[in-house]
């Protein structure tokens, strides 16, 4: 049965909502020995260890989580739930390369038990529209979510194949005792922006922290610039399938990317190519730069990085002032269809999500990622990111637009090929033809 991706455009309040929200990561730390293992062993020994678990009276559930930020928050509440459940064992692991140690796991029918996975990412469309993941409908534990998403999450057929723990947001966080020193204040325009980043610069300091060694960052620094005027994706997306719009012509696009060129070449620590997140974060921590721009799941590790670091965030600002905030799905949590399925697991299955989408988890997960929650009854507590939250608030847009499948990837290395000589226009016009090849290679 042919699944819609979803694409929806929401306003939403934080008081209604309670907002959370990240961004996909190409890299992670490995949790478990399984992570430093390749798919096709990971897929074996996953294999041995349910049998193993089963036979000795202990149901195991195996968790792939993609998100290297979030390890020890799930591992927490994991250790929460076991103390609970001691005759069920959940083996967290945080892979290196999720998206395709996934892939390796779908082809050879050994996808892990639960699997973490975001909405509008192409792949977990796939795996939806395949049936390699469980419709979560009538899940009683489904009732713990937000109202308002879930009628978003629903694919085509009227499944839900992903239920969202938190919501991530893009923005700046700035060395607030940098900028109290320098007698510098949080911008509210872009002009106001560049004004400051030049004080900065004639100071012989850097501005900005540029980690666009990783595609992933470099992707979502365009959207985090182009966001506060697109807000969302879904209408731009279905204007460049019907052929009414274009990234070429398009004003928000060629505008974006202009400035994240200018950012890049005038006001970053230069060679910005040669610069991982990682070693971003423990530089931005310790005081390299000003500003790094960022996602709200980019504060655990800053504050892990210097636990003395004084951070906060401020919304990427536009030309007018006039600003949207988009909120996207952080972490969302899919059932393998064959664990569901197995009457040997999915007792368990069900008893570790009901444990995963309560209050006492939700708070717990909020509490130690400091991300908004997509589970009625939490309250997100994150002082350092208020002037973005208020933003929300005020334009919060969640943005669950998706796609073709592989056009992100091509995206993200494109973008770089600009740092390397590419001219924005000759960019802009491959982008086009990359979506129209990859709607093609979808219809085949």
């Amino acid at each position: 049965m042919k699944k819609k991706a979803i694409a929806i455009l929401l306003t939403l309040s934080i008081a209604a909502a309670g907002i959370a929200g990240c961004g996909k990561q190409t890299s992670a730390e490995n949790t478990g020995a399984a992570a430093q293992e390749t798919p096709a062993v990971q897929a074996s020994e996953s294999k041995e260890a349910a049998e193993e678990g089963t036979s000795s009276g202990t149901v195991e559930i195996e968790f792939v989580n993609q998100k290297r930020e979030a390890a020890d928050t799930f591992q927490a509440v994991i250790d929460k739930f076991s103390e609970q459940n001691p005759d069920i064992k959940v083996t967290l692991n945080t892979t290196p390369d999720g998206s395709g140690v996934l892939m390796t796991r779908a082809s050879s029918d050994t996808l892990p038990d639960i699997l973490m996975h975001w909405p509008t990412d192409a792949q977990f469309v796939q795996f939806a529209n395949e049936g390699l993941l469980a419709d979560l409908t009538g899940k009683e534990y489904t009732g713990n979510i937000v109202d308002s998403y879930i009628e978003d999450l629903k694919m085509e057929d009227g499944g839900i194949y992903c239920l969202p723990i938190s919501l991530n947001f893009m923005g700046v966080y700035y060395n607030v005792d940098k900028f109290t020193e320098a007698g510098l204040s949080v911008p509210s325009t872009w002009d106001e922006l560049i004004a400051l980043c030049d004080k900065i610069v004639a100071n012989g300091e850097v501005p900005f922290l540029l980690p666009n060694k990783d595609a992933w960052t470099v992707s979502q620094l365009w959207d985090n610039i182009g966001g506060k005027d697109r807000g969302g994706y879904a209408d731009f997306y279905a204007g460049l399938d019907d052929g009414s719009q274009s990234y070429a012509a398009d004003a928000i696009a060629n505008d974006s990317m202009e400035k994240m060129v200018l950012l890049t070449e005038k006001y970053s620590q230069g060679d910005t190519l040669s610069l991982g997140y990682d070693q971003a974060i423990n530089d931005f921590a310790t005081g390299a730069s000003y500003m790094f721009i960022q996602g709200s799941w980019a504060l655990p590790s800053i504050q892990s990085a210097n636990p003395d670091s004084n951070v906060e965030m401020f919304p990427m600002p536009n030309g007018s002032g006039d600003m949207k905030q988009p909120v996207g799905v952080d972490c969302a949590i899919c059932v393998s269809a064959k664990a569901a399925s197995d009457p040997a697991k999915s007792e368990a299955v069900d008893k570790f999500m009901t444990y995963l989408f309560s209050t006492e988890a939700g708070q717990m997960y909020s509490d130690r990622d400091h991300s908004p929650s997509a589970i009625k009854g939490v309250t997100a507590d994150i002082p350092q990111d208020k002037l973005v939250l208020d933003l929300i608030d005020k334009a919060g847009v969640l943005d669950l637009a998706v796609p073709p499948t592989g056009f992100e990837d091509t995206k993200r290395s494109e973008i770089q090929n600009v740092f390397m000589g590419t001219s924005v226009s000759d960019f802009l016009t491959q982008l086009d033809e990359d979506w129209k090849t990859a709607r093609e290679a979808e219809a085949q």
